[in-house]
């Protein structure tokens, strides 16, 4: 073998594809427990508890040894074909698609439900995803009025997605039975994790950009979860029972806190409504939002205006954020410039956004 063809071998790819979910059945099958699976979907397990036990047994798994293993069983040459030298591999996650199935008693107790999860995320979590498939990454200039959310209707039923730098949180229905929440990562960047930079044992831990690299595959999971939770508890926010005036009032109160007066949120005023409807946006539930996000959607302008002028809008920005944390509408998350709907931010945005969507001959039909 000569030089350039050592070069090859050693800049050779290899791809693998693992399916948690046929994982899962294995293991199963293993542990004898009954169960039922359509396609890629369990739609019937004997014992619940064991198999979730199971799956996060998976994210104990050494992936460095179990794809060696695995890149080593697809081609057993390859050690002889490269000695002396011996082949190292940097194992990276391209892509990862991290899913909670929500599963119902019947076919007709999700079918109930499923028109108004549909209507939510149509009329109340509107996505810039369509620049995705339009293959632009970001809107330049002045972002336009009207943003398309991607609806897709599939032999199975509806899906519904919100993408952001090429990371997305989707909702579809699945096997009759089965609601499926998903989070896809292509761009890692746009997370952290809590580790050494550059993995230097004589610096500090601290939150540092994640990598695609399977040492932060657990952390990746991690946020994949989360970001599930909160989509999932935003579709929740969407089946509140109680009255209207019980979910919004407590916000739409002036409030004292530490002998400051905060004035209460008024929905039908114009600045206070924009804001709403940035709250309820479908794509803040993968990563939250920073002050200049939210200063982007509520003055346009600052894009264009001077460094002076832009710490202006900055600051009314901040004002803002602090009146949504005072409600108990956002919080802060840890360690980061980012901030999340509460439970009681998510009720307040999904009901008051959904109200404003309906015409009043609707409004009326739904009070008799």
């Amino acid at each position: 073998m000569n030089r350039g063809q050592e070069i090859w071998a050693l800049r050779c790819g290899i791809f693998i594809c693992l399916n948690g979910r046929h994982w899962l059945e294995r293991q199963l099958q293993k542990q004898g427990i009954d169960y039922v699976k359509d396609g890629n979907c369990f739609v019937r397990i004997e014992n619940i508890a064991a198999a979730q036990v199971l799956l996060h047994e998976q994210l104990k798994t050494d992936w460095a040894k179990l794809l060696n293993g695995l890149a080593l069983g697809s081609c057993p040459a390859l050690s002889q074909v490269l000695r002396p030298l011996e082949p190292e591999y940097y194992w990276s996650a391209d892509e990862t698609e991290w899913a909670t199935d929500i599963m119902f008693k019947s076919v007709e107790a999700l079918e109930e439900l499923f028109p108004s999860f549909v209507h939510h995320a149509m009329r109340v979590c509107d996505s810039p995803s369509v620049m995705k498939y339009l293959g632009r990454r970001n809107l330049a200039g002045v972002a336009p009025d009207e943003v398309i959310s991607d609806y897709r209707r599939r032999y199975e039923g509806i899906r519904v997605k919100h993408s952001v730098n090429y990371n997305s949180v989707k909702m579809y229905n699945k096997s009759g039975s089965l609601l499926r929440i998903e989070t896809t990562i292509n761009n890692t960047r746009d997370f952290k994790v809590f580790r050494r930079p550059n993995d230097d044992e004589g610096k500090p831990v601290s939150w540092q950009k994640m990598r695609k690299g399977v040492s932060d595959l657990h952390r990746r999971c991690e946020v994949s979860q989360q970001c599930n939770d909160r989509y999932g508890d935003a579709l929740a926010a969407a089946q509140v029972e109680e009255k209207l005036k019980e979910v919004v009032c407590g916000a739409c109160n002036k409030v004292v806190k530490e002998g400051k007066r905060y004035r209460g949120l008024n929905p039908w005023q114009q600045d206070d409504y924009r804001m709403l409807m940035f709250l309820s946006k479908g794509e803040n539930a993968i990563n939250g939002f920073r002050n200049h996000d939210l200063r982007k959607w509520l003055y346009r302008e600052s894009e264009q205006a001077g460094k002076d002028q832009q710490k202006k809008y900055s600051g009314r920005t901040t004002r803002q954020i602090k009146l949504l944390r005072t409600h108990g509408l956002i919080r802060k998350v840890s360690r980061a410039n980012r901030y999340v709907l509460t439970e009681k931010g998510q009720k307040f945005s999904c009901s008051l956004m959904t109200a404003s969507a309906l015409d009043i001959k609707a409004l009326t039909e739904m009070a008799a």
